[in-house]
């Protein structure tokens, strides 16, 4: 989920009312709470690090860092014990003690008015103690970073050598370009998706594009920084697990559950030169990408904060190779239990501690072998607990896998050649190009990406292996000019697509997706090739298979692949087909949430068709292959889909891709697919109007924030303005204000008073995300597929009389009882979306203006006057 320690929201000054915690402890552990930040008005804590000896450091996530020493066991804290340090610097969320130092990672907006001099914003701190008195003095900046807040810079781990510090940052931290200058991975990133994605429908992270969250390593003085690892969403930690290697944890975005590109929670092996395909909106990798690394093991929802390796922790053996994972939002402590597997490894999850409410920030090993952890964050109330094993000692040895060993040796003799170019790297690799394992194929593919074209095209030319030709096409596309198209092409035409195993059929499908990326369209004779060696093998048993193959055989624009989706689309939804790979919270877990958890029970109980609106997604971008009944077919499946729940975004994504696919349909039969999809224009109603100033254009709900925010800000417009504008964008024709208006929606007089400006945006701009029943029209199903939905007029007799267009309602439809075979609630609005796409931006201020003002000419917001 969006990491909840953050709000976007204006700060609150008061924390939350203090709740009893309800604790499920691990058994033979003993839990201490010995300090209570929030009591002594030290803030709410996000950060913590173990120092020398027993000195522990932690911040605010609002205000400064603080010191203190650990209390002996059965001791608590007091106010005296904990000490601010005085240095002009905190709001961090990270901290380490290394090398006599307090690296900082600072998560605070620049102030453009202020010169970086004289301000700690966003960025990577080093403090040190310049006099020896025991106190930290001085402050510097190692890198300076741009980015802050929920996506912003996070967390540090040191080497497992301790001779380096490691960071970690989410996805709306921009990559310095001295980070980007010393890369393992080339940074020629793109979105790389065949088909334009859809953004998020509210906005979040448009602007963000590839390559995501990050990590680098420095050194002690931050002189040298390597960027390592890309394609994050937002991970707030890392962990070296006692084998040494990295471990992630990465967030989802909940507003995505329930479309088919949704990505839980996961913990991800981050190795050298890494990519975990995180792209903005729909665009985000699957797994089964070559191109990528999957994770080595998926959660389910959640908040990710803390990640701790257990391998310096007292706990009995079974704990010993794997990590502790925080998880904000449901207030759950997982293990991880790491089982090797090959290069990498697989995982298997407990939950380790949990508790109601308890929102987990940090958590370190201290230096007496013990848990440290804290809670708070958002100005919540906050916590420092000590957990400790209390039960005998297992002095068992962790038994080694020499294979495992082996086959870990092999990647990371690989991983030396990410950055040197060498013969021997390039032997190397492509030696074990078709090594089965996925870790060793990676890294000897981007050890080819690092070396001159040159000196292994010949390589290329005359390899018959097919594995090896697939990856070392990939390289080719990343890397080499379109010139190389046809040769690439060619040698992947060579590859009997029937006779390879499902792994290899999708990386042969990506290698050939990269390519028309990366180059473009092929010849005409070069895609009827394709189009002929792909066309009979869809859909295929596999659905990741057929997916691809969809896509593909859609860009190339084959014969007969328009009714061959419609047919999945139709398949799909009838068996409500999810997703693989996503698994729900269970009951139990999602009341430990009380803001949260409805939603995920929700949508446990409405799961979307996920791989129907895959197809459906892709129907959007369809010029050619319809028919009446084709197009008929695939605007009545948006009933289907609206009347299931997914997160925050799902309805208003439907509704893009459904003006999408309007957009492909002709002009003159535009108006009775929209129709007949549940939405009608209010066009025969506005003659009598005013009409909008514009001009207007397709706002997304991103563009509608901005007006909103922009133009209240020192509003300068008057209430006849924000009249015209109610009236201009036809909310007059359904809804009163101060009695004026249409009764067939809400009354908005007091909206202002229900709901925040940041609901009543959303609710214009996506109408279907919530329907009250009092304003929903009904959905009739007839005979043969046939749906029909509106507000019901009169029942008698035999028939039903209703009213489709709420702009009309003297257009009625009468129904015959006999031919209903279901009715339920619509879940398409009667208010069509884009209302708003025919006024220009300050008429939408106009507009929230006078809703947010309940038409109150005397509101402070047209008077500049406070009401007494």
């Amino acid at each position: 989920m969006l990491l909840l320690l953050f709000s976007c929201e204006e700060e609150k000054k008061e924390t939350v009312k203090v709740i009893p915690v309800e604790f499920n402890t691990p058994q033979n552990f003993e839990l201490e709470e010995i300090y209570h930040p929030s009591n002594f008005d030290q803030g709410s804590w996000v950060a913590l690090a173990q120092g020398d000896g027993n000195t522990m450091y932690s911040c605010d996530q609002y205000g400064k860092l603080y010191q203190f020493k650990i209390p002996a066991i059965g001791s608590a804290l007091s106010q005296k014990d904990v000490v601010p340090i005085d240095v002009e610097i905190g709001e961090a969320h990270g901290l380490l003690w290394a090398f006599n130092s307090l690296y900082v990672a600072v998560n605070k907006n620049w102030d453009d008015d202020i010169p970086d001099d004289q301000e700690n914003g966003s960025g990577i701190y080093r403090i040190t103690d310049t006099n020896n008195d025991g106190q930290l003095d001085a402050v510097k900046m190692l890198l300076k970073l741009e980015g802050s807040g929920e996506h912003g810079p996070h967390s540090f781990a040191l080497s497992p050598d301790g001779k380096e510090v490691y960071f970690i940052a989410g996805n709306h931290t921009l990559i310095p370009d001295r980070v980007k200058e010393n890369s393992r991975i080339p940074t020629n990133w793109g979105e790389d998706n065949l088909l334009k994605p859809f953004l998020d429908a509210r906005g979040h992270a448009n602007d963000v594009k590839a390559p995501g969250g990050w990590i680098t390593k420095f050194n002690p003085d931050g002189s040298s920084f390597e960027l390592i690892s890309v394609g994050f969403r937002n991970p707030f930690d890392m962990a070296f697990n006692s084998d040494g290697e990295l471990f992630a944890y990465d967030a989802d975005m909940e507003w995505d559950i329930g479309m088919p590109w949704y990505r839980p929670t996961r913990i991800c092996h981050v190795t050298s030169g890494s990519e975990f395909g995180w792209r903005t909106g729909s665009g985000k990798w699957p797994a089964y990408y070559p191109d990528n690394l999957p994770a080595v093991h998926n959660l389910e929802q959640g908040s990710p904060t803390a990640v701790l390796s257990t391998a310096n922790l007292n706990l009995p053996i079974k704990y010993k190779n794997g990590l502790l994972a925080m998880d904000w939002s449901f207030g759950t402590v997982y293990f991880i239990d790491l089982i090797p597997d090959g290069s990498s490894y697989k995982a298997n999850r407990e939950e380790f501690l949990s508790g109601t409410p308890l929102p987990l920030t940090d958590m370190v090993a201290g230096n007496d072998g013990h848990i440290y952890f804290a809670t708070g964050g958002r100005r919540l109330d906050s916590h420092l607990y000590r957990l400790r094993y209390t039960g005998t000692k297992n002095t068992d040895i962790n038994s080694t896998n020499s294979k495992e060993n082996e086959a870990r040796n092999l990647r990371k003799k690989l991983e030396e050649y990410h950055k040197i170019v060498s013969e021997r790297g390039t032997e190397l690799a492509w030696e074990h190009l078709a090594n089965n394992d996925r870790f060793i194929r990676y890294a000897a593919r981007l050890v080819l990406e690092h070396q001159p074209i040159e000196s292994w095209i010949n390589r290329y030319k005359s390899e018959t292996d097919s594995r090896k030709i697939i990856e070392s096409s990939i390289a080719l596309n990343h890397q080499a000019s379109s010139n190389l198209q046809d040769l690439i092409l060619n040698k992947l035409l060579g590859i009997t697509f029937n006779n390879l195993d499902q792994s290899l059929k999708m990386e042969l499908l990506r290698a050939y997706s990269l390519n028309f990326i990366r180059m473009g369209m092929p010849s005409a004779v070069t895609k009827k090739k394709i189009v002929q060696l792909l066309n009979p093998t869809f859909p295929a048993k596999e659905s990741a298979i057929s997916k691809e193959t969809a896509q593909l055989l859609l860009f190339l624009d084959a014969d007969g692949i328009t009714k061959k989706i419609v047919e999945q689309l139709e398949y799909h939804t009838e068996q409500n087909t999810v997703t693989e790979g996503v698994e729900m919270l269970s009951e139990e877990a999602t009341l430990r949430s009380e803001q949260y958890g409805p939603l995920i029970r929700d949508v446990i109980s409405k799961m979307p068709p996920s791989e129907a609106i895959f197809y459906g997604m892709l129907l959007s971008n369809v010029e050619n292959g319809w028919n009446e009944d084709l197009r008929k077919r695939y605007f009545l499946w948006y009933f289907d889909v609206l009347g299931s729940k997914g997160g925050m975004s799902f309805k208003a994504y439907m509704e893009n891709v459904r003006q999408r696919a309007l957009t492909h349909v002709p002009e003159n039969r535009r108006d009775y697919f929209q129709e007949i999809s549940g939405i009608y224009s209010p066009s025969s109603a506005v003659a009598e109007l005013p009409q909008p100033i514009g001009p207007g254009k397709n706002y997304s709900g991103n563009d509608i924030q901005n007006a909103v925010w922009s133009g209240l800000d020192n509003y300068k417009g008057s209430i006849e303005n924000g009249k015209r504008a109610f009236a201009a964008a036809t909310c007059i024709l359904c809804h009163r204000m101060r009695g004026e208006g249409g009764a067939a929606g809400p009354d908005l007089t007091q909206a202002h008073s229900k709901f925040s400006t940041y609901d009543l945006i959303f609710s214009i701009y996506s109408p279907n995300d919530e329907i009250s029943d009092q304003y929903a029209n009904t959905l009739f199903h007839l005979g043969e597929d046939e749906k029909i939905a509106g507000r019901i007029k009169s029942e008698a007799g035999d028939s039903i009389v209703i009213m489709p267009n709420p702009f009309n309602e003297s257009y009625t439809v009468n129904i015959a009882k006999n031919a209903i075979s279901k009715r339920e609630l619509s879940p398409v609005s009667p208010m069509p979306p884009g209302l708003l796409n025919r006024l220009n931006e300050q008429e939408i201020a106009d507009l929230f203006a006078y809703i947010i003002t309940g038409a109150d000419e005397n509101h402070k917001l047209y008077t500049g006057i406070e009401k007494e």
